[in-house]
């Protein structure tokens, strides 16, 4: 073997086992990056997942409705009701009453009488009778 052959061989073997090497140091410093990296992605799973477990627990609780909520809502119809608007003397809140027991009442109380009442009431807000010696008709 020629001595120039043997060199250019040498120096063929040592640029690959440098590189071979540097591929193994860097794919060592890669597996360790990639092992933190997958370390990180299982704690942030593990985050979401006890997330979800609270929002599910939460999410299948039923809605509690204290005790004078319900009362409220299940006995004074909205147009009896003077924090929203209404008032217990109307027509319209002896309707709504009526209405209501009527449909949770075994003996349906008739209701057609205080309907009347209230769209006469109603009529008369709408629609004002003109007063007498009023010249707009003419």
């Amino acid at each position: 073997m020629d001595p120039v052959t043997a060199i250019v061989i040498a120096i063929l073997v040592g640029v690959g086992a440098g590189i071979g090497t540097g591929v193994g140091i860097s794919g060592a410093a890669h597996s360790k990056a990639t092992a933190k990296a997958i370390e990180a992605q299982a704690d942030n799973i593990e985050a979401l997942q006890s997330g979800q477990a609270v929002i599910l627990e939460n999410a299948t609780k039923p809605i509690v409705i204290d005790a004078e909520i319900r009362s409220t809502l299940a006995d004074v119809p909205v147009q009896c009701r003077t924090e929203v608007g209404g008032d217990p003397t109307t027509v319209e809140c002896q309707w709504a009453t009526c209405i209501q027991y009527g449909q949770s009442s075994a003996n349906r109380p008739e209701c057609r009488e205080v309907e009347k009442l209230m769209i006469a009431k109603l009529q008369e807000v709408a629609c004002p009778e003109p007063a007498i010696g009023d010249d707009e008709g003419e």
